[in-house]
């Protein structure tokens, strides 16, 4: 009895999660990803992201992991990589967690943390980090009211500017950070990193060939002197409004 009240109750949750989440894809579907159906979604960022995952790195750290889109591509392609995932929303981290069993990544771990507070465990420990943190400040521009969407995209100046430090002290000497965020916050976030030995790479983002760029892709260095650059544009769509070949192949 007690195991067809398992399976009942399993079932009913099973139920309940479908109703709240997509079943969807991910790498032509060699991995299942569930998301919250109304709420915050995974874009392009993720893929942008885990396509610089492609070299041999021991530690890996997805720092703002949400329902773990990044921390599963990176997990899948480098299964002999330690794997970590942090994320605040408890929402998403359970929905992360329901991600992990479904794929069954032995090499990947999900932890509840607030991004804007350091935790010393980690303190040089990472070769890689990944990250897509909230890119709207909360106090000029107009919110939405959905949980996920507000936990995913507004941010404080002051908390933005914690995220990105711990970045850089959770990195080892030489290793490099990965991070995605609109165009228009990189000069509040170059000035925060001017202030170490960092090699800089700022990587515009846009949307079609010709247009202004939206987001932009920083490459973070951990170095013994600071030097700053800029690289050839990434284009996201050709004319025909599909992903350009690039990002195609990024999908895969």
């Amino acid at each position: 009895m007690a195991n067809i009240a398992f399976i009942l109750r399993s079932s009913i949750l099973s139920s309940f999660a479908m109703i709240l989440y997509s079943k969807d894809f991910l790498l032509d579907g060699k991995i299942v990803y569930y998301q919250l159906k109304k709420g915050y979604r995974s874009g392009i960022e993720p893929i942008i992201l885990a396509s610089n995952a492609k070299k041999k790195h021991n530690k890996i750290l997805d720092m703002g992991s949400g329902c773990g889109s990044i921390s599963l591509i990176v997990a899948y392609r480098n299964p002999e990589s330690e794997v970590i995932g942090f994320e605040k929303n408890e929402t998403h981290h359970k929905i992360s967690i329901l991600n992990h069993k479904e794929n069954n990544l032995k090499n990947l771990k999900f932890k509840v943390q607030d991004n804007c507070i350091f935790d010393k465990k980690y303190e040089n420990y990472f070769d890689l980090i990944l990250s897509n943190p909230p890119f709207y400040f909360a106090n000029k521009v107009l919110k939405s009211k959905n949980p996920s969407i507000m936990a995913s995209k507004y941010i404080t100046e002051s908390n933005l500017k914690k995220w990105i430090i711990n970045i850089i002290l959770y990195l080892k000497i030489k290793g490099t950070a990965f991070i995605i965020n609109r165009f228009e916050n990189m000069d509040f976030m170059l000035d925060i990193l001017r202030n170490f030995n960092l090699e800089v790479t700022t990587t515009p983002l846009l949307p079609f060939e010709g247009r202004k760029p939206k987001n932009a892709l920083l490459k973070i260095t951990k170095s013994n002197y600071f030097i700053e650059k800029t690289s050839n544009a990434i284009i996201i769509h050709d004319n025909l409004s599909k992903y350009s070949k690039d990002i195609e192949n990024w999908f895969k």
